[in-house]
């Protein structure tokens, strides 16, 4: 067989393109996930970490005592799209406030399901399925109380009178203002937030006490129900706000720290206020699920607002 000969005058043009091509490979960054499993198959995250400060509640509003609070948060490898990476809140469950192993990112516990939410958080931030839409994470810790860490939402009194009605609008100004890096990373107008037991009903919180911009785009809530609901003690409002955000839940029916009835009653409620909510309910308990990944997940519910 001949070989094929170029035309002298074709041999620069083609090896001109040649090397563009390899020099476009060559220039393109290798990806890096923010999280890989370790040795047991658990993922495992990078994150950043601040103290948080705010002033605490008092009878005249925010002008108590500094208060700090933890806030540990992470943004995917690359550069941001137009208007920074949308934002993804998640709330912690009740945990031991002498706990020092707990942080969301890290954990690598079996309890709770928590191997799931590792794996929820990856797929937020590191977006394996391939869809074209990542997320900045950012994890506050609740203040501890009794012992334990969780949040204001469903305790007794008012809330606007308690430390996260004051912690929340301080964190959200300095997200945007730059103590958490170059606010060109965060899109604050478009927010999401998830969060299991305590954590869920402080997901509802965000659509009751914090949307008067209607920022937030979706939520998600696990094991749990509206914001002022503790248990099988809840009373869901007739009326919920005009402007709540899109809400999907996953809940199990075995579940005997927040009966299931109790987030069905939220689900009709949204229903019949023509406010686009979805349930998943399953056979477990009161734990994160294999339902949060993949095509019936958080981050898929989120993809689509």
């Amino acid at each position: 067989m001949n070989a094929v000969k170029l035309s002298p005058s074709l041999q620069p043009a083609l090896l001109g393109v040649f090397t563009l091509a390899i020099g476009l490979l060559a220039a393109k960054p290798a990806h890096a996930d923010r999280c890989k499993p370790n040795t047991s198959g658990a993922m495992v995250c990078t994150y950043q970490e601040r103290t948080q400060s705010f002033s605490s509640a008092g009878l005249l509003g925010c002008l108590g005592g500094k208060g700090t609070r933890s806030v540990r948060w992470q943004v995917p490898e690359g550069t941001p799209p137009a208007g920074g990476w949308p934002v993804v809140f998640f709330y912690q469950g009740t945990v031991p406030a002498s706990d020092p192993a707990y942080t969301p990112f890290t954990i690598t516990r079996t309890a709770f399901g928590a191997r799931y939410l590792q794996a929820s958080l990856h797929e937020l931030l590191d977006d394996p399925a391939g869809t074209g839409k990542r997320y900045a994470v950012i994890a506050p810790e609740a203040a501890a109380s009794l012992g334990l860490r969780f949040w204001d939402t469903n305790k007794l009194g008012t809330y606007a009178l308690k430390d996260d009605a004051c912690f929340f609008p301080q964190l959200f100004k300095d997200v945007s203002g730059g103590a958490y890096g170059a606010p060109s990373q965060f899109n604050m107008s478009k927010r999401f937030a998830y969060g299991i037991s305590s954590g869920g009903y402080n997901t509802s919180r965000m659509a009751v006490s914090f949307n008067q911009d209607s920022n937030w785009a979706a939520l998600a809530v696990v094991s749990a129900s509206y914001a002022t609901c503790a248990g099988p003690l809840c009373s869901v409002p007739s009326v919920l706000p005009s402007n709540h955000p899109p809400t999907k839940f996953y809940h199990g029916t075995a579940d005997v720290i927040v009966p299931i009835g109790t987030m069905r009653t939220y689900f009709d409620r949204l229903s019949q206020q023509g406010i686009e909510t979805e349930k998943v309910e399953n056979s477990g308990g009161h734990a994160f699920t294999a339902d949060v990944l993949g095509t019936s997940g958080i981050k898929a519910w989120f993809d689509r607002h």
